[in-house]
């Protein structure tokens, strides 16, 4: 913390604006961490970014959002840099997550429509300036996909479950990914944030606007990835109706622009399918996060992630693996 300090007290921002109190506000699931800036010569709060350069180098950070403010989504400023140190001074969009104000709201269709037309407006200007993106973010492909579900596999089931070959059917492992990577492919593609969730949406108070953060692992990918994000949510809980109020809207959009030539039920299939993909990502990055490091905190959220994955699959004949490794997974408590 010390060479953050004597940073920030010789860059230009804060050099006049002395004393200044630093506080930390958060971490995240990688090794970035958050402090708030608070100084009595400053009318607003600023949050410097910590990016350890040796595992979470700034680059990839600053091109995205280089790409995400040319397509006009709400992002934070960037104030001063210092990227060989890791270290951001960016714009303080508060403490109101759209988590946060969910919470706080009868009925969360509103806001969440608000956060979908963001994904609308980013699929439109992408699509004006697509050959000037080309080479610029790198497509998500079946090899980071199969990487993705390998984390399911090695860290669920290897680690947290501990199940060798002998128990877990690989091969049945193989033809299953297989047709959720087939179905993902197919899909019309653009450019996804790819953690496009409630704790990464920043509810603005001042102009009631929904900015966005935490976009560094952008890529070209599935349409309905960045919606299964929102609505799938690890740490929310929407009903049916609210769901379904959502997927029409976002299908009639995109079949107003002609980006799909099925109809809802297609579209739903291809969106279940991803939910899948994503579901099973994400419990390998819980289970990686507790074994690799020391972070536990996530755990309490794999059950749901199980019954949300086995409520989707049952649906679908042909993901029949996959429904029956999870109820044996409901039938076994110790799981």
């Amino acid at each position: 913390m010390t060479e953050a300090k004597n940073w920030l007290e010789s860059s230009s921002i804060l050099k006049d604006s002395m004393p200044y109190e630093i506080t930390p506000i958060s971490s995240d699931a990688s090794f970035r961490r958050y402090f708030r800036i608070t100084a009595s010569r400053l009318d607003h709060t600023l949050i410097l970014m910590d990016s350890p350069p040796e595992k979470e180098p700034l680059q990839k950070f600053l091109s995205r959002a280089e790409i995400f403010d040319e397509l006009k989504i709400t992002i934070p400023t960037i104030y001063s840099r210092n990227s060989p140190m890791g270290f951001l001074i960016i714009e303080d969009f508060g403490d109101t997550t759209l988590l946060k104000k969910i919470s706080e709201n009868k009925d969360p269709s509103t806001l969440l429509i608000l956060a979908i037309d963001i994904l609308l407006k980013i699929e439109t200007e992408y699509k004006k300036k697509r050959n000037a993106f080309t080479g610029r973010v790198p497509v998500f492909s079946k090899k980071i996909l199969l990487e993705e579900l390998d984390l399911f596999k090695n860290w669920y089931v290897g680690t947290h479950l501990n199940q060798k070959s002998k128990c877990f059917p690989f091969h049945n492992f193989e033809t299953f990914t297989e047709l959720l990577i087939s179905s993902m492919l197919r899909e019309p593609q653009t450019l996804i944030h790819r953690d496009f969730h409630s704790k990464n949406l920043m509810y603005l108070n001042k102009t009631k606007k929904i900015g966005v953060i935490d976009f560094q692992d952008a890529l070209i990918g599935p349409l309905s990835y960045d919606l299964v994000s929102l609505l799938k949510d690890a740490y929310t809980d929407y009903d049916e109706d609210v769901e379904n109020t959502c997927l029409k809207y976002f299908f009639e959009k995109i079949k107003e622009r002609q980006l799909v030539k099925g109809n809802f039920e297609s579209f739903k299939t291809s969106y279940d399918y991803t939910a899948i993909q994503r579901n099973l990502k994400i419990m390998g990055i819980f289970c990686r996060l507790k074994y690799r490091d020391n972070k536990d905190s996530y755990m309490r959220y794999l059950n749901k992630l199980n019954q949300r994955t086995l409520a989707i699959s049952e649906n679908y004949s042909e993901l029949r693996f996959i429904t029956n490794f999870f109820r044996g997974i409901s039938d076994n408590p110790l799981n």
